[in-house]
């Protein structure tokens, strides 16, 4: 008879070449709800209390509280200290009026200038004798013409009614760069405006104009005027003004804001009345003077001078006593803070030496010279 034979655990699990897969199985997969992997007896079952924490996880925790608490505190007593320690140290505050620190138009600017022809203002040779000539001469700023007595305009304008009225004359080749280039010599560039006498553009547009009946009216000295209640005579000047601010000036001098007596009745006219419009419109971006004009020039000495005279043609004469009485008569010490004296004269030496002794400060001189 055969013996039969029994299995064994030799060859246990190495018949099988197929990979296991899925998980083992449980004891309780009977108690499990199919496809939700829920336990509905779980609910029944005692739950698991969690851990207290440690000590020594309690003490490392308030550690670092207490460490961030200190060093607030340190940082809070530096900045009070600091702010204690400049308080009592810094330097004493200003007393001007904060608006004036603001704005230009507030400052009190004291104008020691001496004009010159706007065709200098080339931003080269030209310009450079004339920077040289106001520091050695000791003036502060230097005055040119935008807009002459005559109505002619001394620098190259975009504007479309200065073209059309051909106004342009003598003009600075390059007013932007001339006043950037005095500017960083410290000198003050210092812009002239006629506002209403000129004989350009009344002729060119008669609704600018001041007319007497049909036509334009002219004073004893032939010259003609611009009607400053007209639109167009503010906007005139007021784009002169817009367009050179953009070149770099600040200061403006506005003369003859006021017509001649027999023609000022029924007009509003003056200097307050134009810059109040001025201001409104620039705000108090630019500083605007009235100009007092003074005409200081004195017939010379017919004595002819000989080769052996100790002093030459260029050599000014000393101050005399009728001199000094016609600028007395012609230059009242005090002008308004507003207000610059334009004085034009032969002799700027000794206009100089009345004006230092009189303790004026704002002024313009433009030197008369022989024709």
């Amino acid at each position: 008879m055969k013996k039969k034979r029994f299995y064994n655990n030799k060859k246990r699990n190495t018949k099988w070449t197929e990979p296991a897969v899925g998980r083992k199985i449980d004891f309780a997969d009977k108690y499990i709800d199919a496809g939700t992997g829920s336990d509905k007896y779980d609910s029944k079952r005692p739950k698991k209390r969690k851990k207290r924490i440690t000590a020594d996880k309690a003490r490392k925790v308030a550690k670092n509280i207490i460490v961030v608490v200190c060093c607030f505190l340190i940082v809070s007593a530096g900045y009070t200290l600091v702010d204690f320690y400049m308080e009592r140290n810094s330097m004493p505050a200003e007393t001007d009026n904060a608006e004036n620190d603001t704005n230009i138009s507030n400052l009190s600017i004291n104008i020691n200038s001496i004009a010159v022809q706007s065709l200098s203002l080339d931003g080269g040779v030209m310009l450079d004798a004339v920077i040289t000539n106001a520091q050695e001469q000791g003036y502060s700023c230097v005055t040119f013409d935008l807009k002459r007595d005559d109505g002619t305009v001394g620098y190259e304008s975009k504007l479309a009614t200065i073209d059309a009225y051909g106004a342009v004359s003598s003009a600075s080749s390059d007013l932007e760069e001339s006043v950037s280039k005095m500017t960083e010599s410290d000198l003050l560039p210092v812009a002239r405006i006629s506002c209403y006498k000129d004989n350009i553009a009344p002729t060119a547009d008669l609704t600018a104009a001041v007319t007497k009946g049909t036509s334009v009216y002219r004073d004893a000295d032939g010259f003609a005027y611009l009607n400053p209640d007209s639109s167009v005579t503010y906007n005139y000047i007021k784009g002169i003004i817009e367009e050179t601010k953009g070149l770099g000036i600040s200061v403006f001098v506005l003369d003859n804001t006021e017509l001649p007596d027999e023609i000022a009745e029924g007009y509003n006219d003056g200097f307050a009345v134009l810059t109040k419009k001025l201001h409104a419109d620039f705000g108090d971006e630019i500083k605007f003077l009235s100009a007092i004009d003074v005409d200081a020039t004195v017939a010379e000495n017919n004595t002819e001078k000989g080769e052996n005279d100790e002093y030459s043609d260029s050599t000014q004469p000393s101050l005399d006593e009728e001199f000094e009485k016609l600028l007395t008569e012609k230059i009242p010490v005090t002008a308004g803070s507003n207000a610059v004296y334009y004085i034009t004269t032969n002799k700027p030496d000794a206009v100089k030496e009345y004006l230092s002794s009189k303790n004026i400060k704002n002024y313009i001189i433009a030197v008369q010279t022989d024709a």
